[in-house]
């Protein structure tokens, strides 16, 4: 069951969520500010370490598992940014996350929603999909609709993961703190090998954009875990979504990108789903 904390705290989550998102969408490179804000989170993580408990083995192999798929979804989602628009490859990535995160924590969690919880994860995953749909229809190229499903394919996998991870260590702050430093070491070494030294000094040109996107990456994902830990992954996961509004927001408002009728609607049920899960915890 969601209590009134958790549904605050995620809400604000997905603000962040959506801050730092775009700061990635118009970065000067979509990989390098994912490289950069994921070594400032490291370094903000690492400080917590001295503190935490070490993972045993199983909770090693989990975290192996998720840095698979945290690297994978920043490839694919600096792949969809570079194709498409905030307003467009967002909700596409998003898209089928609540509905596979949900399938996946019953199959293999044995986590089952409320009544309530499944008609706001239907809204909010009914919502997400038209804002899909209407981007396809918009002529979306081919190649931002497999980067985006990609990508929303790998947000239910380490969702799934985490969730799992979390509870298994007994501890979602070090879960949380050695799977930043693990995913984050990981994916900047992987863009290392890549680009070169050349990498290093990209980052520290862009070294306040990156610090910003750290901070607001670091803080939504550890509000993310903490309710993960405690509450069904379908509904965080959902609740999570929250942030496509905060990104169409952002787009239209801060970036100039041009609303539609369908995409509004689309928002409007997206919001509805949430209200259903906020008021039917």
């Amino acid at each position: 069951m969601l209590d009134l904390l958790t549904i605050v705290l995620m809400l604000l989550a997905g603000l962040l969520h959506a801050s730092w998102h775009s700061l990635v969408k118009y970065g000067p490179d979509q990989v390098l500010v994912l490289a950069g804000m994921g070594l400032v989170a490291a370094m903000l993580a690492v400080c917590a370490l001295p503190f935490l408990p070490f993972p045993s083995a199983p909770v090693w192999a989990v975290i192996a598992g998720s840095v698979f798929l945290h690297v994978g979804y920043k490839l694919a989602l600096a792949r969809s940014y570079a194709l498409g628009e905030l307003g467009q490859a967002y909700p596409l990535a998003r898209g089928f996350v609540p509905l596979f995160s949900t399938i996946i924590a019953f199959a293999l969690l044995r986590q089952s929603p409320t009544a309530g919880q499944i008609a706001g994860i239907a809204l909010v995953s009914a919502g997400l999909l038209w804002l899909s749909a209407h981007s396809v229809r918009g002529g979306v190229d081919r190649r931002l609709l497999l980067a985006a499903l990609a990508a929303g394919a790998t947000v239910a996998g380490y969702s799934v993961a985490d969730a799992y991870g979390t509870r298994l260590a007994g501890d979602w702050a070090a879960f949380t703190a050695w799977l930043v430093v693990v995913d984050s070491l990981s994916f900047s070494l992987l863009i290392y090998w890549r680009r070169g030294p050349q990498l290093w000094r990209d980052l520290w040109r862009f070294r306040g954009k990156m610090a910003v996107a750290g901070v607001l990456g670091l803080t939504s994902f550890s509000v993310f875990l903490w309710a993960l830990s405690r509450s069904p992954v379908g509904a965080v996961t959902a609740l999570r979504e929250s942030s496509v509004l905060f990104a169409a927001f952002l787009g239209i408002v801060v970036y100039g990108e041009k609303p539609s009728r369908q995409r509004l609607a689309a928002t409007a049920v997206i919001a509805a789903g949430l209200i259903v899960i906020a008021a039917l915890r």
